[in-house]
């Protein structure tokens, strides 16, 4: 199933991942946002429990289970966006629009206008709102679904107090070492991931798990002790780090 939601990781291990994960597994998955890979997880046969402490992205998947036809005829009244100087206007300003669906039509919109795929960041582009990515939203009726906002701040103790599943999927992204985190600007939808302590909390967390990053090289030390798979810009494996685009990284 294709998300209507523009990716921001792009990423391409979903064959890698519906191989190590078995059909008719329980899945919790954080960081969620565009979905890329959970809905194909989960039309696949698996279920997913999509966790966001993000509450705005919460409401933005909320409103386009209960209604994503709205979604779609809203933001459509709101494009095109005239100008760069509006666009950041809106990037700033969105979720302080009163109506949970005109924040959820500001997101789509927003989001398929940035060329990074951001809500609150990225350049104006109105090559990726077209009927095609409308259709996507129209369409929106996933299965074996459930979105779930975590109120905890913190992705940590999300993780920490995930009721029992099958596996745990975090499927992070790029990888820093979270220099000069303190007082760095986020937008509404970003989330701050310390890596290091993330990778603490997985070697004491007993249920499978699964972690998805870029290529980083220091990845291969701070998860030494577990099973790691190197993925090509074709979601193909590979043993030469010079091709690789993604990690997956498990403790099974």
């Amino acid at each position: 199933m294709k998300s209507p939601i523009k990716e921001v990781n792009g990423f391409k291990c979903l064959s890698e991942l519906k191989r190590m994960i078995p059909k008719g597994s329980v899945i919790n998955s954080f960081l969620f946002f565009s979905g890329g890979l959970e809905f194909n997880l989960a039309e696949s046969g698996r279920f997913v429990i999509a966790h966001t402490h993000k509450y705005v992205i919460y409401e933005f998947w909320d409103c386009a289970l209960k209604n994503p036809k709205q979604i779609a005829e809203m933001s459509r009244f709101l494009f095109p966006i005239e100008d760069a100087n509006t666009f950041h206007i809106l990037q700033e300003n969105w979720p302080t629009y009163p109506d949970p669906f005109a924040r959820s039509a500001l997101f789509f919109l927003l989001n398929r206008c940035s060329d990074s795929g951001w809500i609150s960041a990225g350049k104006l582009t109105h090559h990726n709102f077209n009927p095609i990515a409308l259709s996507y939203l129209n369409k929106f009726k996933p299965k074996n679904f459930y979105i779930m906002w975590d109120e905890e701040e913190s992705l940590i103790e999300n993780v920490k107090n995930a009721k029992p599943s099958d596996f745990l999927l975090l499927p992070v992204g790029k990888f820093s070492y979270n220099f000069f985190e303190h007082g760095k600007s986020k937008g509404h939808e970003m989330s701050t991931v310390h890596h290091k302590n993330l990778c603490e909390t997985l070697k004491e967390n007993k249920s499978k798990w699964v972690v998805i990053y870029k290529y980083h090289p220091q990845l291969f030390k701070l998860y030494k002790e577990y099973n790691i798979s190197m993925i090509n810009k074709f979601g193909k494996l590979t043993t030469d780090t010079q091709q690789c685009e993604e990690v997956l990284i498990a403790n099974f």
